[in-house]
């Protein structure tokens, strides 16, 4: 199986040097031609799947089509062409490997293609509910700030350091709350037996019934990717119930490949798309958007902002946005287009 966290599972070839509406026009290349490559570049699975390409294109386009109005719907985000060539490529080549599509490779492909639609918001000025409000850097440095809620540049803070400037994000292991003085500082996550009702578990462990415990080996039952051990770090929605694997895989008919492909036989109760990463809180990063007919919820970080809306995952419908990220986000495994 292999996953995408953006709009489905898809793969775009690379024509928008070209104006992507293809033929050499010279026009300027619209939300409707990124759709078209944005399909093509996913429908790269629908031979291996036993799906026809027609169904898994139709499927696909609709799929990003929903996505890009979910992403412009405040009217602060708009499609910006001289994004796309990232994206649509990093899709084409996850989707055109044979290898497992990792948590990692996933999040880096939710980052590049939720910037096709992307603000203006100026750093330390403008407002912003989600990273991709603002303008400047597309690799995630530029972040909205979890308490300001302003557009800033990720600063990273030691163990024990002020937290409170807009940008300023805790280092590892730590997270940004208020001493007996009211002053934000980095402070240590909790640890192994620790109490994790209130404070966040370090990327070592997950919270469990209120308690850090361990991460989830191979084959074990899982609920999030954070969840899980970084030897298999794919909570895998389509076995049942869910388990730490490697990374999304397709085989011929399989549920992920009906899912992605068509729109069909997506797990319910689980996230089955990507959505926009919200921007990096102080003390953790944003929870992604839950996808369609996955539940938008995750775990709650502290400090960590809340994950932008989710784009329409494969199942069709646009996911709520996800609850504030844990230490690691938490919240949603996947937000806009299917992670399938």
């Amino acid at each position: 199986m292999k996953t995408l966290k953006f709009l489905g599972a898809a793969v775009v070839p690379l024509m928008m040097a070209a104006g992507c509406g293809g033929g050499g026009s010279s026009a300027p290349p619209t939300t409707a031609d990124f759709c078209t490559q944005y399909a093509a570049a996913v429908c790269q699975i629908a031979t291996n799947c036993g799906v026809p390409l027609a169904t898994c294109t139709a499927h696909q386009e609709s799929v990003c089509q929903a996505m890009a109005t979910s992403a412009t719907a405040g009217g602060v985000r708009v499609f910006t062409p001289g994004n796309v060539n990232d994206c649509i490529g990093k899709v084409k080549a996850a989707y055109g490997s044979t290898n497992p599509i990792t948590p990692s490779t996933m999040a880096s492909i939710d980052l590049a293609c939720q910037y096709v639609f992307q603000g203006k918001g100026v750093q330390l000025t403008s407002s912003c509910t989600t990273q991709f409000d603002c303008a400047g850097s597309t690799n995630g440095s530029v972040i909205c700030d979890a308490n300001s809620h302003l557009c800033a540049t990720s600063a990273s803070a030691s163990l024990g350091a002020q937290c409170g400037n807009a940008g300023q994000v805790c280092a590892q292991d730590s997270y940004c709350a208020p001493n007996a003085s009211n002053v934000l500082l980095c402070m240590a996550e909790a640890k192994s037996g620790d109490a994790c009702t209130t404070v966040p578990c370090s990327h070592s462990y997950r919270c469990a019934a209120g308690v850090c415990t361990d991460l989830v080996q191979p084959a074990g039952t899982c609920t999030t990717n954070s969840d899980c051990a970084s030897a298999a770090p794919y909570c895998n929605p389509y076995t049942n119930p869910p388990t730490c694997g490697t990374g999304l895989q397709f085989a011929a008919q399989s549920p992920s490949c009906l899912c992605v492909a068509e729109g069909t036989s997506c797990p319910t109760g689980n996230p089955t798309g990507a959505g926009g990463q919200g921007g990096q809180g102080q003390g953790g990063k944003a929870g992604q958007a839950g996808g369609a007919g996955g539940t938008a919820s995750g775990a709650a970080g502290a400090g960590g902002s809340a994950g932008g809306a989710g784009a329409a995952g494969s199942a069709g419908a646009s996911g709520a946005a996800g609850a504030a990220g844990g230490h690691a986000g938490t919240a949603g495994s996947a937000g806009g287009g299917g992670t399938a």
